[in-house]
């Protein structure tokens, strides 16, 4: 991976670990969106922003259960559509959102997601910020938002490495697609910070027990 040199250039972790929640036992649902496009951050946040219900709602919903009133399969588990609710916060340089990447993580509120714009004049792209967010949060998903193509596949992956936590999506963007993508890539980030937390548990008991065994064979 290369790296532009500089003062402004962080420091290379290299034992990247995915900063503790918190409250480690709730679904972590922070996104970020980096564009210098106030038009976009509007756009996205309404795509997933919840449901709200209507009048009209409503009164479906009161006719719906007046026709199945005698249908045992139809209940409130049935009929009941998950909320699905994120916590989305906006930047609009490079610089910007890398301070509030690494603030989220020091607080024990990281961001799970960012939606990254490539072009930010005058200040960083989006590559060379991804890049910066990686070298302390490597396990941040990213989704770039462009409409240009500012660079090729193999000079993103020459300057970003190969990963896995890299998508793109086009302007103007699809709003399923864009839901599709906040609820997969956030579910993927709980899920590795659940599995890490299971083998820092497993290896801190493996620890204890070497321990104890090492203390009881000394005492022989």
């Amino acid at each position: 991976m290369t790296h532009e040199a500089g003062s402004d250039v962080s420091t290379v972790n290299t034992e990247p670990q995915m900063h503790l929640l918190q409250n480690e036992n709730s679904f972590n649902n922070r996104i970020l969106i980096c564009d210098d496009n106030r038009d976009i951050h509007k756009d996205i946040q309404k795509i997933l922003a919840p449901i709200q219900q209507t009048e009209l709602d409503n009164e479906l919903r009161n006719f719906e259960d007046a026709l199945f009133s005698d249908d045992p399969t139809f209940n409130e588990k049935t009929k009941k559509v998950p909320e699905i609710t994120y916590r989305i916060d906006s930047a609009f340089q490079g610089k910007q959102a890398l301070e509030m990447v690494e603030k989220a993580a020091d607080e024990g509120e990281p961001y799970t997601l960012i939606f990254m714009d490539v072009r930010m004049p005058p200040g960083w792209d989006g590559i060379r910020t991804v890049d910066q967010i990686w070298r302390r949060l490597p396990f941040t998903e990213v989704v770039i938002v462009t409409a240009y193509s500012d660079y090729t596949w193999d000079e993103m992956v020459d300057k970003l490495g190969v990963n896995d936590k890299l998508l793109f999506i086009k302007k103007p963007f699809d709003s399923l697609e864009v839901k599709q993508l906040a609820l997969n890539l956030t579910t993927k980030w709980n899920t590795a910070y659940r599995a890490q937390r299971q083998l820092e548990s497993l290896e801190d008991d493996v620890r204890r027990r070497v321990d104890a065994l090492t203390k009881t064979l000394h005492g022989m």
